[in-house]
């Protein structure tokens, strides 16, 4: 016959390891749900005094980018933040992209902080294209480049 009392004796064995595993699995865990449900701090909100209430305007009309200035973002590797540096560094139409050198817009990038982002080798070459009108070029160069620069063929 088979002999019952080793079979509760083992399942009576497996229940403890389990009981002791659970306990040590949720004293573990404790802290962490602790700090899960503890709210934040509400914000201290200063108290202001009343603001004058805008005067009504005549409602603004979305203006376009100021006349004499080109959107550098069609240059290959030129996204928003750059465009808004270059700009402010001067550069503001294709024409003044193009008379620039690549290392005098890479010193450009790495005042602003844009040093490893970007590679500025090829936007003069595509400036230029895009100044004088060329832009069946300038997507011809531009399908061969990656974020501005040449990749080995």
């Amino acid at each position: 016959m088979i002999d019952i009392t080793a079979f509760w004796w083992f399942l009576l064995a497996l229940g403890v390891i389990f009981f002791a595993w659970a306990l040590s699995h949720i004293y573990d865990m404790g802290p962490a749900i602790k700090d899960a449900f503890r709210p934040a701090p509400s914000p201290s909100v200063p108290h202001h005094a009343p603001q004058a209430q805008p005067q009504p305007q005549a409602k603004a009309k979305a203006s376009p980018a100021p006349s004499g200035e080109d959107d550098l973002k069609k240059i290959e590797g030129i996204g928003p933040k750059i465009e808004a540096t270059l700009k402010a560094a001067g550069i503001r139409t294709f024409a003044d992209l193009a008379a620039q050198t690549p290392e005098s817009l890479q010193k450009i990038l790495d005042d602003a902080g844009y040093a490893r982002i970007s590679n500025p080798e090829t936007w003069h070459e595509q400036a230029a294209l895009a100044a004088e009108g060329k832009w069946d070029a300038l997507e011809a160069l531009q399908s061969s480049l990656k974020g501005g620069r040449r990749h080995p063929a």
